[in-house]
């Protein structure tokens, strides 16, 4: 049994319940492995603007091995702490990744006058919005792994906020680009065929997932430390775990360096005169 007085331990299970091993290293392997082979995306597309999903699949990996090693005693402060900082902390480093993406459709298929903000101007304020929610929920799990109630309590609103936030934005997100595509989808003149509707497509996906996470996110910390979502394992998995390494093999499958590149060849062929398309790009839906 631990002994409440042992530094750096606490008399109770912290998580109320016994954490899998075997599951925690899954995501471990799964998070890293797809990591890797965007950093290799990151070189063969020119895609440094992945480098923060780069940074928030390492970070779920180290969370999920902090759940690791949290079995060996599930008394231990640090682990816990760190893991829960880690994958609550880390989404908000994939969602910076998405915002970008659509900043440079707009401008790769030079439609920024069909853009209801400026390309420059939307991914500054959607990634500045969502540096506000990383800072909020790590100050908010810090504050909630203090053994003083208040303060705990004082934490988990903090967080409560950030997941609020965060819901808002990636929804007014969702309408800037649905009315990006409506509107550039109507062009007529220009016969460039590039594949952006898929990569709009997963932009619209990507959102509904970040969405449908954080609202659950909210209800966990609304139930308080003995609801359901809190005291079962499985719905951190299916829907936080499994929903972020959704989006990042998503963008492996689906990743829009490919469209970009295509973008920067065709412009290049127009501006070379092998070719007699102009921009703004056709509105291509194959």
């Amino acid at each position: 049994m631990s002994n409440s007085t042992t530094p750096g331990e606490v008399d109770h299970n912290l998580y109320g319940y016994d954490p899998s091993k075997t599951a925690a290293y899954a995501f471990v392997a799964l998070f890293v492995v797809s990591g890797f082979l965007h950093l290799i995306f990151i070189f063969t597309l020119r895609a440094a603007f992945f480098i923060p999903l780069i940074l928030g699949s390492a970070m779920e990996a180290g969370g999920y091995y902090c759940r690791a090693w949290s079995t060996a005693n599930t008394h231990n402060i640090l682990p816990f702490v760190i893991q829960g900082l880690l994958i609550l902390a880390a989404p908000p480093l994939l969602a910076a990744t998405i915002y970008m993406t659509f900043g440079r459709i707009v401008r790769n298929l030079k439609g920024e006058v069909y853009s209801l903000i400026s390309p420059k101007w939307l991914t500054a304020i959607f990634v500045l919005a969502d540096v506000i929610c990383l800072a909020t929920q790590l100050a908010g799990s810090v504050l909630r792994a203090s053994d003083d109630a208040a303060t705990n309590k004082r934490g988990s609103g903090i967080v409560l906020g950030g997941l609020i936030l965060q819901v808002v934005i990636f929804c007014l997100f969702a309408i800037l680009a649905s009315n990006f595509h409506i509107r550039f989808g109507r062009i007529e003149n220009g016969h460039i065929a590039l594949p952006w509707v898929k990569h709009m497509v997963v932009l619209y996906t990507m959102s509904l997932v970040f969405i449908i996470r954080n609202l659950v996110r909210i209800l966990e910390f609304t139930q308080g430390d003995d609801g359901y979502l809190v005291t079962h394992e499985s719905m951190l998995y299916v829907f936080d775990g499994a929903f972020m390494l959704f989006v990042v093999v998503l963008l492996l499958f689906v990743h829009p360096g490919g469209l970009f590149k295509a973008a920067r060849h065709a412009m290049l062929m127009t501006v070379l005169g092998l070719s007699n398309e102009m921009a703004p790009i056709s509105a291509s839906k194959r």
